[in-house]
Parts: C-alpha cells; sequence; structure tokens
C-alpha cells in the first residue's frame, strides 16, 4: 500500500473531486454545499433513483449519475455515510411525481442516515418514498452477520443500472421496489485484497498493511479487515478459492444465492482502486476459464472500476442470478433484465458511455460554473412560542465545552482502536463532532437557558458535522432525548430539572433510539455504554452511578465479540491479537465523564 498522495489531505478531496466530475460530465450538476451530484435534465415524471454513501469507492455511486441510470447519488466524507440533511436535499432536489427510490450499502450509518431522510421526506408530505437496501457479500457467514445481514460490495452497481433502465422505460414505482429487491437477494459477491488502501491525510493508516506474501478474502469496501488471511496463492487457486464461496451450494453459512445448472448468470469482475488493467484483464480470462469447467457461461461480462476502495490492490467478483429474478417478479423475464442492463445511459462511469453525446442544444457551450447549483440554506426554524424548560446556562455550556476538548484529546486513541477493529474514521468523525459543538458555543448555543432549543439545535449540529453510524447514533438519540424535553414541558413547564428528571428524559431518548437499531448491550457497540448510562439513570435517578455503569460499559467491550456494525465482519481478537474496547462506546464515555465531573 502507497501513502504517497498528490492531495495530502482528505479533508477538501471529496469537494474537489466532485466539482472536476461535474466540470467534464456536463449532463451532471451539484449542490457544492451538499455534495449532492444530480441529473441536470432530471425527468420528474419518471421514479427518481438516489444512491450515495461514503465517498472513496468511486466510481460508485457518483459516477452513476446520469439519464438511464441515478437521478442523484450523495457523498459522505470518506466511508463516511451522508447525513439525513444531505440525503432530504437530494430527494428534493429530484422530486418524482411517481416516487423516490433511496438504493443504499447495507452499512448501519447509511441505513440510519438514509432511513431517517425517508422519514423526513415523508413527514414533508413525500408519499412513495421507499428504501432498496443491497446486501451482496458472501464472506461473512451468516452466524456471524445474522444481526445485520450481508454487507454491500460492487453487487450495488447492477442494482443501479437495471433499476436506472427500468425507470427510464417508466416502470412503476411498485415494480422497481420489489425488482430492486430480487436483484440484491439474487447477487453474491467476494473481495480480496493484497494490501489495505490509505486515505491521504489520515493517522493510523500508515501501519496498517497485509504483510508480504499473504492476502485477505473477504474484505468490505471500508479497508475492513477481511474475513481470511492466508498466504498468497497463485492465480488459478486463487479464484477458484473465491469461486467456490460464491457458487458451493453445500454451505449452509456462505449459500446465500441459490444457483443451479442453466442459470442465466451476469458476471462483474471489479477493480476495488489500484490494479492495473493488464492484470484485470488477466483475472476475467481466468475466472471465465474456471467458471466454463464448472459448466456456467456468463451471458454477460462486466469488468473495470465499479466500486473502489481509494487506492486498495485487490479486486472483486459478483454473480447476479437473472433467471431466480425473473422467477421472483412475473413482470420481467430474464431476456428483458438483459435489455434493461444493456440499455443506452449517459453516466460518465458505466461502459459503453458513447451515448452521452451529441449534447441537446440547452447544454451546448455551457460554462463549467453553470453546472453548480447554490441552494438557498434553509431557514433555522425560530420558535417564539411553545414550552420552554428554563435552567441554569453555565454549567451545561461547561460540560458541553469540557466534552468536546477530551473527545478532540482522545482523537489519536479512537483513530488507532478504530484501525484495529473498523475502518479507521471513528476518531476523526468524533472530532468533527466535537468541533461543531465548540463552535456552536462560540456562536451562543445554550446561552438563553432552554433546554428544549439548546437539545434541538444540538441535534442539528450532530447531524451536520458527524457522518457514519456514530453521528446518526447520536443523532436520533438527541432527537428522542429533544421530543421528550417537549412533552414534559408541554405538560409541566415548571417541573423540577434535576437527576430524577434526566433520568426520564434520557430513558424516553434510548427507547426512541431503539426502535431504529437492533444493537444492544453485548454487540460490542456505543450502546454498551449509552444503554448502562441511560437505565442507571432512569432506574436510580443519580448522575455519578450512570457515569460509572456508563465506564464500566464501554471498558467491558474488550472483553466482547462484535456482532453489529463494520466491526462484526472484521477477523476475531483470536485472528488478530488482543482486541481493544470499542472506540464509539470509549467515545461516548469521555462525554459522560466530563458531564459528571461538571456536576458532580
Amino acid at each position: 500500500m502507497t501513502d504517497r498522495h498528490i492531495f495530502p489531505d482528505h479533508t477538501t478531496l471529496v469537494f474537489r473531486s466532485l466539482r472536476g466530475l461535474v466540470a467534464s460530465n456536463p449532463y451532471l450538476n451539484l449542490i457544492p454545499s451538499l455534495k449532492v451530484v444530480y441529473r441536470a435534465d432530471h425527468d420528474s415524471s419518471k421514479v427518481s433513483l438516489i444512491c450515495g454513501g461514503g465517498s472513496g469507492h468511486e466510481p460508485g455511486t457518483v459516477g452513476f449519475v446520469g439519464k438511464g441510470l441515478l437521478s442523484a447519488s450523495v457523498a459522505g466524507d470518506v466511508f463516511a455515510s451522508p447525513s439525513a440533511r444531505q440525503v432530504n436535499a437530494a430527494i428534493k432536489m429530484v422530486g418524482s411525481e411517481k416516487g423516490v427510490i433511496l438504493i443504499i450499502t447495507n452499512y448501519t450509518g447509511d441505513n440510519l442516515h438514509f432511513g431517517l431522510a425517508r422519514l423526513m421526506a415523508q413527514s414533508a408530505g413525500a408519499k412513495n418514498v421507499e428504501l432498496v437496501v443491497v446486501g451482496d457479500d458472501v464472506s461473512v457467514p451468516r452466524s456471524r452477520g445474522k444481526y445485520l445481514g450481508r454487507r454491500c460490495l460492487a453487487g450495488i452497481t447492477l442494482v443501479c443500472k437495471i433499476m436506472g433502465a427500468g425507470s427510464e422505460a417508466d416502470m412503476s414505482f411498485d415494480e422497481l421496489v420489489p425488482l430492486g429487491r430480487s436483484l440484491s437477494s439474487n447477487t453474491a459477491s467476494i473481495a480480496v485484497a493484497l494490501d489495505h488502501c490509505h486515505v491521504p491525510g489520515r493517522s493510523g493508516d500508515g501501519d496498517w498493511h497485509i504483510e508480504e506474501g499473504r492476502c485477505e478474502i473477504g474484505l468490505g469496501l471500508h479497508n475492513e479487515t477481511g474475513v481470511f488471511n492466508i498466504a498468497q496463492p497463485g492465480p488459478e487457486e486463487l479464484i477458484t478459492k473465491l469461486l467456490d464461496l460464491l457458487l458451493k451450494q453445500d454451505d449452509p453459512e456462505r449459500s446465500f444465492v441459490k444457483f443451479k445448472d442453466g442459470d442465466e448468470l451476469v458476471l462483474l469482475v471489479n477493480n476495488m482502486g489500484a490494479m492495473s488493467e493488464l492484470e484485470m484483464g488477466a483475472v476475467v480470462d481466468e475466472v471465465l476459464v474456471q467458471l466454463e469447467s464448472r459448466n456456467i457461461i456468463p451471458i454477460r461480462i462486466l469488468q473495470g472500476p465499479f466500486m473502489g476502495s481509494m487506492n486498495m490492490p485487490g479486486i472483486s467478483l459478483s454473480l447476479l442470478n437473472l433467471t431466480n429474478v425473473a422467477a421472483e417478479n412475473s413482470f420481467v423475464s430474464t431476456s428483458r433484465l438483459l435489455e434493461l442492463l444493456d440499455a443506452p445511459h449517459n453516466s460518465p462511469a458505466w461502459p459503453a458511455t458513447s451515448q452521452r453525446y451529441p449534447l441537446p442544444e440547452g447544454l451546448r457551450n455551457r460554462k463549467r460554473e453553470d453546472a453548480f447549483t447554490e441552494v438557498e440554506e434553509e431557514k433555522e426554524e425560530v420558535y417564539t412560542g411553545g414550552a420552554k424548560l428554563i435552567v441554569d446556562p453555565k454549567p451545561i455550556q461547561q460540560a458541553m465545552k469540557t466534552a468536546a476538548e477530551n473527545i478532540l484529546a482522545l482523537e489519536p486513541q479512537l483513530t488507532k482502536w478504530d484501525t484495529i477493529v473498523g475502518d479507521g474514521d471513528c476518531g476523526e468523525t468524533c472530532a468533527l463532532g466535537a468541533k461543531g459543538v465548540l463552535s456552536a458555543l462560540s456562536k451562543g448555543l445554550g446561552s438563553n437557558g432552554d433546554l428544549v432549543e439548546l437539545f434541538r439545535t444540538l441535534t442539528q449540529v450532530i447531524d451536520d458535522s458527524m457522518g457514519g453510524t456514530l453521528g446518526a447514533i447520536f443523532s436520533i438519540f438527541l432527537a428522542g432525548l429533544t421530543t421528550s424535553l417537549i412533552k414534559h414541558a408541554e405538560a409541566n413547564p415548571d417541573e423540577k430539572v434535576n437527576e430524577e428528571f434526566f433520568g426520564k428524559v434520557v430513558k424516553e431518548a434510548l427507547d426512541t433510539l431503539q426502535q431504529r437499531t437492533a444493537a444492544r448491550v453485548g454487540h460490542r457497540t456505543v450502546m454498551d455504554s449509552l444503554i448502562p448510562f441511560a437505565e442507571t439513570l432512569s432506574n436510580r435517578g443519580n448522575l455519578q452511578n450512570a457515569v460509572e455503569e456508563c465506564v464500566k460499559g464501554g471498558e467491558n467491550t474488550i472483553k466482547q465479540e462484535a456482532k453489529m456494525g463494520r466491526a462484526a465482519y472484521a477477523g476475531t481478537g483470536a485472528e488478530r491479537g488482543e482486541m481493544p474496547p470499542d472506540p464509539g462506546a470509549m467515545a461516548f464515555v469521555e462525554v459522560i465523564k466530563a458531564i459528571g465531573k461538571v456536576f458532580a
């Protein structure tokens, strides 16, 4: 893995990359502040398709926006899901008379943020907004991923292409939703890499290597450790191992997709980022030789960069069983599915892009700046009425300031832990949230002492500044806390605000959060520290007791096997040595310790 880059810092890299993409593709427009790429010629009479997720997977998914494919794509920071606010902006920009489908990767952060955006759109009056969650990886056994389902690899691009062509052909919303889900469930993918990737400017990544002479099978898109770390075999043996994982029907842990003789299959050979075209061609050849020896002749073969992982030297293989999809959906046949896969489009990255030109009159001679769309910032609602809960603002502001400063100091340790058990971005994500809080405090957050306004604003600050799963968890928890505060303020604006009171509202916020995530104590996530804190404060009405239980919960994650989040997909502690605590849990511990110190 090389850690040498032209741009040494990734913090502006996504924004610059999107500007370059849109400037060189005249069918695309960009909302720079929200990192939304969308069709300049969007057709609101057809079902809109929006995809997205963390950046670093290019060309997926921003490179697949165009007529006959995606209506829009929403880009988060590197390996971090976009916020619900970004997704909601995309829904508004490419609104449709027939409905909007959010095609998302099956990662916790994307599920939470896109799911929250769907609820926001529905609450604003949108009628047809639905999720198609794509999981195609077969490397993680059912028993390890039972709480999460399959994670997503390059197979999502096949789902996007066929659904996009279906939308362009004016298929209905009620046809496209089940079609997308069927495409996902009938796609099998597996990845292998010779080394991990490196994110420009991210500390910790530089020491994260796969040993010389070894490779990892079963990596995710976010630099997670593979399921199998093996001595690197020759190319023939390596491809055999990958195809066995995809095709063997007698493996109850991995036979997610049924294959039988005579099935019509699509093969996708994906470059994870740093493989030469010379080697990629040879990989395709070896895969086809071995498939033929198994009496399998794919009816379509796609090869190239579809969903990468920065500069990772690796590949993924995907097989889509069109026969199964046609059997599950009476309104399409395998021949119709092939027509949709082959249908014209004008996206920048999907192969055979000759259909992009000539340009229609309205897009000729367009200046580069004309492609960038500045949207008016949504005005913050000013709540002049409604119940309030007024408290002394100084200790609350001090607690938030102390917590944010402590998180910034802990960032290197969080990053180190997360490079072992996740994808290395937890420290950076938490630091962004801390900086957002400090900025809001400098602008007067909480200064009037109104708890309702404070937590409503804090929810927005966290949602805007923190990406990924942890940002979504905290945003939903804070939103639930805000709702609870409003309820209590309306019922009794003179209610005494003390430890017992916060025990009630924190428990109600926890109940809201637990409706959105299946993570519980023992799953090695932030919930291992958050749940003990909320339940102890609720049951005992004693902050210091709650702080103690929170710390115990976070520290106990050292002993646990991950069952949720990206860490669940990585190898076990026995495979990789002693495990650190869960970084998300310890970040929450640091916040609660600061609160406990100020209010001791």
